[in-house]
């Protein structure tokens, strides 16, 4: 293949403007046309990067629920109120004294009693008025 000469660096190169005078450009002498490597490598690691912070960011979100549930030590309890097991991603209520229920199990519970469904301890102290319970529940982890 013999080598072609093409102008660099000005628009003459680009067939958009017709010069009336010669070019005074040095041309370059190429074997063949030419892929910027750099782009390549720019745009694969711009990939890379966007799939690694997706990926990060869901095992994150992950791991915070798995610790969550391992710090309360919930992971295969049952709701004291309805007998259920607690799944994964079900929203819990914690009551002052670390017994968890699910959210809206121990809304109805609190409705009738103001006092933890396992171990009967008031959810107010002694010296506390008695919260009500959407401002009780506001303050469950």
């Amino acid at each position: 293949m013999p080598p072609f000469q093409r102008c660099h660096g000005c628009s003459c190169s680009l067939g958009l403007i017709h010069p009336t005078k010669a070019c005074t450009m040095p041309p370059s002498t190429l074997q063949g046309p030419t892929l910027n490597i750099y782009t390549v490598i720019f745009g694969t690691g711009v990939f890379i990067l966007v799939l690694s912070l997706i990926f990060c960011c869901y095992f994150i979100s992950k791991l915070r629920h798995q610790a969550q549930s391992e710090r309360f030590g919930y992971k295969e309890q049952t709701c004291a109120v309805c007998l259920e097991d607690f799944r994964l991603k079900e929203e819990l209520g914690v009551l002052p004294c670390q017994h968890a229920f699910h959210r809206k199990c121990l809304l109805k519970w609190l409705e009738v009693r103001c006092v933890c469904p396992m171990c009967n301890k008031p959810t107010a102290g002694p010296g506390q008025p008695r919260a009500g319970i959407g401002t009780l529940l506001d303050e469950l982890v």
